[in-house]
């Protein structure tokens, strides 16, 4: 070997050695778990912190759990991550970051109508010692969702029988702005013929020509969505369970089971 391959090869192991422990990037997933988070700007400093910012994407409000996962690259694994003092707006996630995964703190709720976006701070610091840091900035944009007050709704009817035009209930989206117009329609459930649906108010009844009767079932399910022009459609199943009434009897158990069994189904597929 050569003097100069010697050098070359000096140079290089000590700019190996030089930035083995930096934290040198950050990669990220969004809320669902598959579309990547795009970093715009890095900076390195000196070999030991990686500071990036990404460009902002949208999570939508209706997202429960992960709002998003980061990976510090570089340094020495296992890495722990943190907020810095400011890296948590609102305190709308959990303090705890475990795996890089942010997620909603207990309680908490995205909503569109009262904060459109947040800017989150988290930093890695790895296992060397001393350990060398890295800081992600990241900023989600809130998507406006046509939400429901709960995904699913229970209306109990001591009758055994309900004809056509008997009114269920009224189900209004109560998320819309002042100046936002919410259509209604009904739009599935193994149900939805025996049903109508007022497009303006919400108010659900019976169909013309339809009858509910316990002598078919005790339970029937439709799915409702709200419609606000130019945002992500809400929707919420009502299950309408006939001869049920606060006294206990054969027909409510029947009822109540059959409503959990059709929560569970929905779950899974």
């Amino acid at each position: 070997m050569d003097l100069r391959m010697f050098a070359a090869c000096l140079i290089m192991t000590v700019f190996l050695i030089k930035h083995s422990d930096a934290v040198t990037g950050w990669t990220g997933k969004q809320s669902d778990g598959t579309t990547d988070i795009i970093f715009t700007s890095s900076s390195l400093a000196a070999g030991t912190s990686a500071d990036d910012t990404n460009t902002a994407f949208t999570v939508k409000e209706s997202t429960t759990g992960t709002l998003f996962t980061l990976t510090a690259t570089g340094g020495t694994d296992p890495k722990t991550y943190a907020f810095t003092t400011d890296g948590n707006p609102s305190s709308i996630a959990s303090d705890t970051i475990t795996a890089g995964a942010v997620t909603l703190a207990t309680g908490n709720a995205l909503d569109y109508e009262t904060t459109t976006s947040y800017v989150f701070k988290v930093v890695a610091t790895d296992s060397a010692t001393p350990p060398v840091i890295g800081t992600a900035e990241i900023t989600i944009n809130i998507g406006d969702v046509t939400m429901w007050t709960s995904t699913g709704y229970t209306v109990c009817l001591t009758a055994t029988s309900v004809t056509a035009g008997t009114s269920i209930g009224t189900f209004a989206s109560t998320d819309a702005l002042s100046t936002q117009t919410v259509a209604y329609t009904n739009t599935g459930g193994n149900d939805m013929a025996k049903f109508a649906i007022d497009g303006t108010s919400g108010a659900l009844t019976v169909a013309t020509s339809q009858t509910l009767e316990t002598s078919t079932k005790y339970v029937y399910d439709v799915i409702l969505t709200a419609t606000v022009a130019s945002v992500d459609p809400g929707t919420t199943t009502v299950y309408v369970v006939l001869d049920c009434s606060c006294s206990s009897g054969a027909g409510q158990i029947t009822a109540l089971l059959g409503v959990l069994l059709l929560s569970v189904l929905a779950s899974l597929y």
